[in-house]
């Protein structure tokens, strides 16, 4: 057994090396050993003489902090009232209450006297660290007389999670749990309660991380947007900063947290914290000592007891808790509708929601939890990759998602088992829709794939793509409003990964250019990951809706109909219809049944009877939403012309009024400076006259 050290032996063999580790020693003339103090009153037991083992001399050479040191065999904690009595003679010396050290070198706590218990730390302050403290501790604003900031968080939920924070900081808590489903606005909650502590000066530095760099750009970008005007940084490549606000990757602060102190940041914010985040990188957080956040959208019922005692939420209680359902009530957020696929698939060995023991195995061997499966080469990989299946899921795809106004499926992620699978997928669109894919219509956007980050950027801002097929990547987090399909091509075992998939599809969305609003979104899933997680929800109900394109051809249908039978020449009508069939992509999977009777349509235009019409009305026009048409106004603009000619030709005033004075609208919007446009000044001024 080895022998416990005394309390001198403690001081030099443990203590002087973990304060020097943090900056202070005699040489630096920081430092004061035995440190006399003279109380005011004699005390008959202790003498009106002390001394204190250490004191920490601030840069203006005051003591800033004393430690009271106990030999390896002691509680830290039996010098407390010892300590506090000198941390009193020093305040009656110097006017300032120090801070209060207490150790026997294996355990060291910090005594912040006027405002917490002693707590555990794993080192010494620095005295950049101190000062900071004494700063906050002159200067700091109680939270509650500091205004929220509505114009970066002005939902009352949001304004009531930041109250709740700030009301517990104020009555020093120090760890707290935001529980708010994806798309309610955490990072712009968290951001706001950032603000608010700033502008208190009841903190100065925010480490913000996420375990993802996606994550971290998304967020980077917010407070930026939201707090133009405070310092940022993001800690990469083993480089630290000293930005008021930092953020950083899990990885990234793994690689560079030892060489932080202890002190070092007021506050962590841990975003998407579950269990797995805390077991791999629980180092961080034992080091720091930060009034922790967490954030999570994971419902209450799916999160992991021991994520509860992290935040100190024993009872199960976050600190405040955002409801996906409450959202949905409050029209906040969006429902979803599921669509169980035809090409489904079913994991042999699986009962309830027990998992099969292969897969148990596999996250043993990977040494990870259920939801971060890797599934490459597995069998279930090789179950799905075959051809004839991703073709199967591409067109179903194709036939069943949300489409916009010009047929084409809106924003929409499909979740692979792999990136051989997403490989498989995207080959698959490329063979089945060339003509869609040679304007980017689906993309491969994971890991594997070079300027990801650049790819992701486009499916979120751009029109293209529209389709992203994703492996992990694209589960958590990224925030794309428009996205009205998900597909789960995968098979999901974590429901804390489930909901957090879920969550990609929940925001509102408003379509500027057409002013469509989200009323809710679609899954569909080759799964039967509902029925694994015993969930049934809403089907999928018909939204027919007709693709401009599709309207185009129907309306120049309708006019060769009415030209023919009111005996006037059809010519120029006949070569409308012909040249929109011409751009019908050949290649397509679903116009190729159709090439013979194409090839006879552009020799010989048949004569209108009820029945061509009928056929080239509901079979051959649902074609024309895989055209590569022109754009949405110019679609538009078109339908438009046709639909004045139709009324025309139908005698109907009401009609003819209307759509007159949106073309009238419409060229009377045109840049004049434009030369296209000054070409056609004779045309526009006709069209704009009372006579047109």
């Amino acid at each position: 057994m080895t022998p416990s050290r005394n309390e001198a032996q403690t001081r030099i063999e443990i203590i002087d090396s973990q304060l020097a580790h943090a900056g202070w020693s005699r040489n630096r003339k920081t430092l004061v050993e035995e440190f006399l103090l003279r109380t005011a009153e004699p005390d008959s037991a202790y003498g009106n003489e002390q001394f204190a083992d250490y004191i920490l001399l601030g840069s203006d050479g005051k003591p800033i902090a004393l430690v009271e040191a106990k030999r390896s065999s002691r509680d830290e904690l039996a010098g407390k009232r010892q300590a506090a009595d000198y941390a009193d003679a020093i305040k009656a010396k110097f006017g300032n209450d120090p801070f209060i050290f207490l150790t026997n070198g294996k355990e060291i706590q910090l005594w912040d006297r006027e405002r917490y218990v002693p707590r555990k730390v794993s080192g010494f302050y620095t005295r950049d660290d101190l000062e900071r403290l004494r700063h906050q501790r002159q200067f700091a604003q109680s939270l509650g007389s500091v205004t929220i900031n509505a114009d970066i968080a002005g939902r009352d939920y949001q304004n009531e999670a930041i109250r709740r924070i700030t009301e517990g900081v104020d009555t020093a808590k120090r760890k707290f749990l935001l529980v708010m489903a994806t798309g309610t606005g955490k990072t712009r909650t968290t951001i706001a309660l950032v603000d608010t502590l700033l502008r208190s000066k009841r903190m100065q530095r925010v480490l913000f991380l996420a375990d993802r760099r996606e994550l971290v750009r998304q967020a980077m970008s917010e407070f930026k947007s939201h707090l133009p005007n405070e310092s940022l940084a993001r800690i990469e490549s083993g480089e630290t900063s000293g930005a008021r606000i930092q953020l950083s990757t899990y990885p990234s602060m793994m690689q560079v947290y030892s060489r932080l102190s202890v002190g070092y940041y007021d506050l962590i914010v841990a975003d998407e914290s579950h269990r797995s985040i805390y077991q791999r990188y629980k180092a961080i957080f034992d080091h720091f000592d930060a009034i922790q956040l967490g954030l999570t959208a994971t419902p209450t019922d799916y999160i992991d007891h021991n994520t509860f005692e992290l935040f100190d939420c024993g009872d199960g209680a976050p600190s405040y808790y955002y409801s996906y359902e409450q959202a949905i009530a409050d029209k906040n957020l969006v429902n979803y509708r599921v669509l169980d696929a035809q090409t489904s698939f079913q994991l042999q060995g699986i009962q309830g929601d027990a998992l099969p023991e292969p897969l148990k195995q596999m996250a043993r061997d990977q040494g990870v939890e259920v939801d971060e499966l890797n599934f490459d080469g597995s069998d279930i990989e090789k179950g799905i990759i075959n051809q004839g299946t991703n073709d199967a899921m591409v067109r179903e795809f194709m036939d069943k998602s949300r489409k916009d106004v010009r047929g084409l499926p809106h924003k929409s992620i499909i979740f692979a088992v792999s990136h051989a699978h997403a490989k498989r997928l995207y080959e698959s669109f490329n063979r089945l829709y060339p003509e869609l894919q040679r304007q980017g219509m689906a993309e491969i956007i994971d890991s594997h794939m070079e300027r990801a980050d650049a790819t992701l950027d486009d499916f979120k801002y751009r029109a293209m793509p529209r389709v992203a097929i994703s492996v992990d990547m694209l589960d958590t987090g990224v925030d794309v409003p428009a996205i009205q399909n998900l597909v789960f091509a995968k098979p999901v075992f974590s429901k804390v990964k489930f909901w957090q998939m879920i969550g990609r599809g929940t925001r509102l969305h408003t379509d500027k250019a057409t002013g469509e609003i989200k009323k809710d979104f679609l899954i569909i899933d080759h799964w039967k990951n509902f029925a694994y997680f015993k969930l049934k929800p809403d089907g999928e109900v018909d939204h027919p809706s007709e693709p401009l394109p599709v309207r185009l051809l129907r309306l120049q249908l309708e006019k060769w109909q009415l030209l023919h039978a009111q005996q006037q020449d059809t010519q120029t009508a006949i070569a409308d219809l012909r040249a929109m069939l011409q751009a019908l992509p050949r290649g397509s999977i679903n116009v190729r049944p159709h090439w013979d009777e194409l090839d006879a349509l552009a020799q010989q235009w048949p004569a209108p009877s009820q029945s061509a019409i009928e056929h080239l009305s509901q079979t051959i026009a649902p074609l024309m939403r895989l055209a590569p048409l022109a754009g949405l106004d110019e679609l538009q603009f078109r339908i438009w012309c046709e639909r004045l000619t139709v009324a025309w030709l139908k005698g109907d005033a009401a009609e003819l009024a209307k759509v007159r004075e949106r073309i009238q609208e419409a060229v009377g919007s045109l840049a004049e400076n434009i030369p296209q446009v000054q070409r056609v000044a004779e045309q526009r001024a006709w069209v704009q006259s009372a006579g047109f």
